[in-house]
């Protein structure tokens, strides 16, 4: 079955686009997650981890384009929802996003909870239509 989720696309700079699909949780309002081809796994913001994630033990590696690796916890979002549409439950990796949250207000007042990264999109085998502004998932 095909799924389709509608995404919005800001500029930050010029040339750097980024599309943003709104996140769909109980009590969060203005935050969006960032479709991110080029991350390996989906990231969430920690310090919204205890309303939102169960937390697992294992630590996760992650690294960033030209970052040294750094240690980071995960947790399961038990039902992941984009564009309320329901995804069941995913990983991600938690990591402070309050660098990338000050460069966006410069820029746009969506504040980022997370990327959803290949992990994601390659499960679901992803197709971004940018002339159309969605992705269509299977």
């Amino acid at each position: 079955m095909l799924k389709e989720i509608k995404f919005t696309i800001i500029e930050l700079e010029p040339n750097t686009f980024h599309p943003l699909v709104k996140a769909d949780f109980k009590g969060l309002q203005n935050y969006w997650w960032v479709i991110d081809s080029g991350a390996s796994k989906s990231v969430m913001e920690i310090t919204l981890m205890d309303h939102y994630l169960r937390e697992e033990t294992d630590a996760v590696m992650a690294t960033g384009l030209g970052k040294e690796e750094v240690s980071t916890s995960s947790g399961i979002i038990e039902d992941l929802k984009l564009d309320s549409l329901s995804f069941g439950p995913l990983k991600v990796a938690l990591v402070d996003f309050k660098h990338i949250n000050t460069e966006y207000s410069k820029f746009s007042d969506k504040k980022i909870i997370g990327l959803i990264g290949c992990d994601f999109l390659y499960a679901h085998k992803a197709v971004i239509d940018f002339k159309l502004c969605r992705v269509i998932l299977r």
